[in-house]
């Protein structure tokens, strides 16, 4: 009995589908290490000032929850506390009640 060899086609074939196949297992092992630094990160940072590092306290402003760093004054808002000022029917007077808090915040 005798096997015949493959043609170079075939094996052309075959080693670029392996090479597919690697790289996308490569593809997605950097993608769910990416993934995983950025949760590492997330739980590393959460609750904490973007400028200074120190703890975040929560504070209501009207109904809006504003993120305040008593170290370096900053306030933070999260995407539904934007989406709230943005998309009121009155937008001006909860910014006026946001802006009202910042200045009673930042006095010395």
């Amino acid at each position: 009995m005798t096997t015949e060899k493959p043609s170079t086609l075939e094996e052309e074939y075959f080693v670029r589908e392996d090479a597919e196949r690697i790289r996308k297992l490569h593809h997605d092992e950097l993608r769910r290490l990416a993934q995983s630094e950025r949760d590492a990160l997330r739980l590393t940072h959460k609750g904490r000032c973007a400028e200074c590092g120190a703890q975040l306290v929560p504070e209501m402003v009207g109904e809006v929850k504003i993120q305040h760093c008593p170290n370096c004054g900053g306030a933070f808002l999260d995407k539904r506390a934007w989406a709230v000022l943005h998309g009121h029917a009155e937008p001006h007077s909860i910014m006026a009640s946001v802006l009202n808090w910042f200045r009673s915040a930042n006095k010395p």
